[in-house]
């Protein structure tokens, strides 16, 4: 076992213990507790760098706890899906962190500070958890950790409807989290274990296939609850919309990600037992992402509330990864973990950049902000870069893997797919170049917008980054597409060696 395995948990463990101890440390010393804050993630992020290196050179970065070898002990396992999400997640919240300097000060009160700051270190401390996860113990207690934070994140936001927000949140995620319980304690009563590689194994001789379609149908649920994916995503716009900006970046870009790798380990999970077909399960996920995509755009389209568009457009955007997935050919799903990754940095640019618009102004809707772009040259810029990529135009990071989606419906023989991607694109394109049109070629209408100033440097520079590797991402295309190949290929031939 070599030395960098170590950081393995100290990935997990690291910002949950600075999350913790932030508001006894720092209550009320905002500037103090911030830099904490962004050190710890630093830090973190550092690790997940070196995991994801060592990864890359060696494979699978196994880490059993005690000694104790799985499935007998528990194992943090650091894979593909650790890389993709995990460097994502290290990255997005330490750039949300030097956002939220500027942020926290005015979308919540003094005596949050440092709880805001403890909850973001501590849900990043959970998504590193259920990444690495290999039982599905730890799996539910590492998700109940990411989300008890994230609810806490979204009631820190001023006035009541920020607060019945989080209280729906709460409600339907304590639902999903039930579910997903449920799951567990059916699959370990059939298998005796927890080990996700070992029950499934084990599944197939217990032969008990309506107990197991049970704990399949609640894993999916409550996962797809998570992921917010239509018809089940109605608690999600509330919640994005009235968190404050940098909670609302961390949950459409990172959180409900956390959804969708529930739903692909609960696949390879049941592929691996081969007791019935999953075909079904791909058939759900196919005309789910249809419904999202066409059902989000159009929400989004109608809506007047600049976050509220934004939050639908996160609707739309689990829907085109849902569909990847449910297709489940070589591309289709290569399409789906790229888009994954990539939307994540761009939902979280676009959460901040509307988000510093909304600070400057304390104006939100649309019509509001006619010619901000005058006054906030930068955060216009950095927003506008992120709808283009939102919307799957090439060059840009959300073309990468809305184009192999589309390959992927050929590869499967549904070429009217295609017809539903392209919709869900230039449906997106539109209500884009609405706040485009309105930004820079329509008179101001509000005094609020005369005398806006530009964003703070603190939150200019993590915005026109992200805003920039957006717009340019699709260049990288090919390079992540080569990368995530053999990840795909792990995820549709698990169970085929039956």
């Amino acid at each position: 076992m070599s030395a960098a395995v170590h950081l393995l948990p100290l990935s997990v463990v690291l910002p949950i213990t600075a999350g913790v101890l932030a508001p006894a440390l720092f209550h009320r010393r905002h500037n103090a507790c911030s830099w904490w804050a962004i050190t710890a993630a630093a830090l973190t992020l550092a690790t997940t760098l070196t995991l994801v290196s060592e990864a890359l050179d060696g494979g699978l970065v196994r880490y059993p706890v005690g000694g104790w070898p799985a499935p007998y002990g528990i194992e943090l396992v650091f894979d593909g899906l650790g890389i993709l999400m995990g460097s994502a997640a290290g990255l997005l919240t330490l750039l949300i962190l030097i956002a939220s300097r500027a942020f926290v000060q005015t979308e919540a009160t003094p005596q949050r500070h440092s709880l805001f700051h403890g909850l973001v270190l501590i849900n990043l401390g959970g998504m590193n958890g259920f990444l690495a996860a290999s039982d599905l113990f730890n799996l539910f207690v590492f998700m109940e950790v990411f989300s008890i934070s994230a609810y806490a994140l979204v009631a820190l936001a001023r006035g009541p409807v920020a607060a019945l927000a989080a209280l729906k949140y709460l409600i339907v995620g304590a639902v999903s989290s039930m579910l997903v319980l449920l799951a567990i304690a059916l699959l370990h009563a059939q298998t005796g274990s927890l080990n996700m590689s070992d029950i499934g194994d084990r599944l197939a001789a217990a032969q008990a296939p309506a107990a197991a379609g049970l704990a399949l149908g609640c894993l999916v649920v409550g996962f797809l609850v998570k992921a917010a994916v239509f018809p089940l995503h109605f608690w999600l716009p509330d919640a994005h919309a009235s968190a404050p900006s940098p909670v609302s970046a961390l949950l459409s870009g990172l959180v409900v990600k956390m959804g969708i790798v529930g739903l692909i380990r609960t696949r390879m999970l049941f592929a691996e037992a081969d007791i019935f077909s999953l075909v079904a399960l791909d058939l759900l996920l196919v005309w789910l992402g249809v419904a999202a995509i066409v059902i989000g755009a159009v929400l989004a389209m109608i809506q007047r509330e600049l976050k509220l568009m934004l939050a639908y457009s996160t609707v739309t955007n689990m829907g085109y990864i849902a569909l990847g997935l449910g297709l489940a050919t070589p591309a289709a799903v290569g399409g789906a973990l790229a888009h994954m990754g990539f939307h994540a940095l761009i939902k979280t640019g676009l959460f901040l950049s509307a988000g510093a618009l909304v600070l400057s102004t304390g104006l939100s809707r649309i019509d509001d902000l006619r010619g901000l772009a005058q006054r906030m040259p930068v955060s216009s810029a950095a927003l506008t870069l992120a709808l283009l990529a939102v919307a799957g135009l090439p060059p840009t990071a959300g073309f990468v893997g809305k184009w192999q989606i589309a390959l992927g419906a050929l590869e499967a023989g549904q070429p009217w797919l295609i017809a539903v991607v392209m919709s869900g694109a230039l449906l997106t394109l539109a209500w884009a170049i609405r706040i485009i049109n309105s930004l820079y070629f329509l008179p101001p209408a509000r005094g609020q917008v005369l005398t806006a100033d530009e964003a703070p440097l603190s939150i200019r520079a993590p915005i026109l980054m992200l805003g920039l590797v957006a717009m340019v991402g699709g260049l990288a295309g090919a390079m992540v597409l080569e990368w995530i190949e053999p990840l795909s290929f792990r995820i549709l031939e698990a169970g085929h060696g039956h």
